[in-house]
C-alpha cells in the first residue's frame, strides 16, 4: 500500500492510495512514518513486522495467515495429489482397455458365450465369437468358459481402478482438511502403487 504523508498548520494525515480516504495521525506515528504502516478497519496502523508472506493477513495486533489464502492453498493440494491419482487410474485404464476396436470385439465375444452358457452349451450351435476360440483340443465350452472368465477379470479390473481411485481422493481431501498433508501424499503413492499393481496382476 502507498502511503502519502502530509503535514499542515492544523495537522498532519496520511492519505492511503486506497478507498479509505484521508486519515488523520497521532504525533508519534509521524515520528515513525519511515516504518511500515497500512490501514485496519479504517485506522492507521505501525506495523513493527513485516508481512512474512502473502498469505498472511493483519488482525489488528499482529500478521496472521488468511484463512482464504490457506482455504485455496488447502484446493491447490488436493488439486494436485488428486491429479496424480487420476493420472495413474487414466493410464492403467488404457493399458487394460487398449485399442477401443478390440475391446468390441471382447466385448462382442462376451456377450455370444453367454447366450451360449445360458444355452446349455448347445453343439449345433456353437456362436462364431466362440468357435472362433475352440482351437488346440479346446471344447466349444471351454472356450465359451476362458471367453466369459476373461471378461469378468476385465471387468473386475476396471472397478478396482474406480474404487481404488474413489477411495484415494476421498481420504485425500479428509487429510488435507485436518492439515495432515504427509498422509495425503502416503495414500496418494499407495493408491498409484496399487493401481499399478492390477495392470501387472492382469497381464500376469
Amino acid at each position: 500500500m502507498v502511503i502519502e504523508w502530509q503535514d499542515t498548520e492544523l495537522f498532519a494525515f496520511a492519505a492511503p492510495a486506497t478507498d479509505a480516504g484521508v486519515l488523520k495521525i497521532t504525533a508519534e506515528q509521524w515520528v515513525r512514518k519511515e516504518l511500515p504502516h497500512l490501514v485496519y478497519k479504517g485506522e492507521l496502523t505501525n506495523v513493527v513486522v513485516p508481512q512474512p508472506s502473502p498469505g498472511h493477513c493483519w488482525d489488528g495486533s499482529q500478521w496472521v495467515p488468511d484463512p482464504a489464502d490457506a482455504l485455496r492453498l488447502e484446493y491447490m493440494e488436493i488439486d494436485q495429489l488428486c491429479a496424480r491419482v487420476d493420472e495413474a487410474a487414466d493410464n492403467a485404464r488404457q493399458v487394460i482397455v487398449g485399442d477401443p476396436l478390440r475391446l468390441m470385439e471382447y466385448a462382442n465375444a462376451a456377450a455370444q458365450a453367454q447366450v451360449f452358457k445360458e444355452e446349455g452349451y448347445p453343439k449345433k450351435s456353437v456362436p462364431l465369437a466362440v468357435s472362433a476360440w475352440v482351437v488346440k483340443g479346446r471344447t466349444a465350452r471351454q472356450a465359451a468358459d476362458q471367453i466369459l472368465a476373461k471378461a469378468a477379470q476385465f471387468n473386475e479390473s476396471l472397478l478396482t481402478l474406480r474404487t481404488l481411485r474413489l477411495k484415494a481422493k476421498e481420504q485425500i481431501k479428509v487429510h488435507i482438511a485436518k492439515g495432515k498433508t504427509d498422509l495425503a501424499n502416503q495414500v496418494s503413492d499407495e493408491a498409484i502403487a496399487a493401481i499399478r499393481n492390477v495392470v501387472s496382476d492382469l497381464a500376469g
